[in-house]
């Protein structure tokens, strides 16, 4: 098995870890993507986010180690990698598979996200004026700050502080949640990632000039709107592996990562 280490470059932490790991993997180090079995992230998150975007990366497993804050995505915490290698080494470890939201914005432009699509009224003034239909049925008219598009992964994230549900790891589901809309009925939605979703939005013709809504993907990439467009999601689903060599359940490791269990 050949591995390629991707280490967060503004964390000490990150890189020292990554040349110690480099020592211990020596000749199974692979020097790009393409050719490595497995992708080792070594960082939060972030950096998780970042990895799976990088080309060569596609439908390989990703180990992450977390290097960061909350790292509710990796593994295990630092400390524990040089032992979690060994294991990995000899083959115990399993795939957790976790689905990607893809989409393509009415200008043709092609989105991809593990956590999350934010559309958000940006350096508008106004509210906007949102619809989202499902498989062609009306799902949400609102007007508000904008939507958050996230995966089960993403559940867990900026979708959870705006008031939406967790979703299990490796349920097929999309969350729908409003961000601060004006009608109380406006309220969170649990999807089939099977399901198409169309997003719509209309700025506020009061706007003045420079005023746009934008769109986030993940938190990485963004893209400036138009004051009114679409945007579909659907499609086959998308997959990205991680590995798991943790016996913690999804609660356990949830409540861990998120210091819940600090609170007893």
């Amino acid at each position: 098995m050949r591995f390629w280490l991707y280490a967060n470059p503004i964390s000490s932490e990150a890189c020292l870890l990554g040349d110690r790991l480099s020592h211990i993997l020596a000749a199974q180090l692979a020097e790009t993507p393409q050719e490595a079995d497995m992708i080792v992230i070594l960082g939060g998150d972030g950096t998780m986010l970042r990895a799976v975007r990088i080309p060569g990366t596609e439908g390989k497993p990703f180990w992450g180690i977390n290097c960061g804050h909350l790292g509710y995505l990796t593994d295990c915490d630092k400390e524990k990698a040089p032992r979690v290698l060994e294991s990995i080494l000899q083959g115990a470890f399993r795939l957790e598979y976790r689905i990607r939201i893809g989409g393509t914005l009415s200008d043709g432009q092609p989105l991809s996200a593990l956590n999350e699509l934010l559309l958000h009224r940006g350096a508008c003034v106004h509210t906007l004026l949102i619809q989202v239909h499902v498989n062609g049925n009306l799902a949400l008219r609102y007007r508000g700050d904008g939507l958050i598009v996230c995966t089960p992964s993403g559940s867990t994230a900026y979708n959870l502080s705006a008031g939406g549900p967790v979703l299990l790891p490796e349920m097929d589901a999309l969350v729908l949640t409003p961000i601060c809309p004006q009608a109380l009925s406006a309220v969170p939605l649990v999807v089939s990632a099977h399901d198409t979703v169309r997003v719509s939005w209309q700025m506020n013709q009061r706007e003045g000039e420079g005023m746009q809504p934008d769109l986030t993907a993940d938190g990485i990439e963004k893209y400036l709107l138009p004051g009114q467009g679409a945007l579909e999601i659907g499609g086959p689903v998308q997959r990205v592996a991680l590995v798991r060599t943790q016996d913690a359940c999804f609660y356990q490791r949830l409540q861990h990562r998120m210091h819940w269990d600090a609170e007893k």
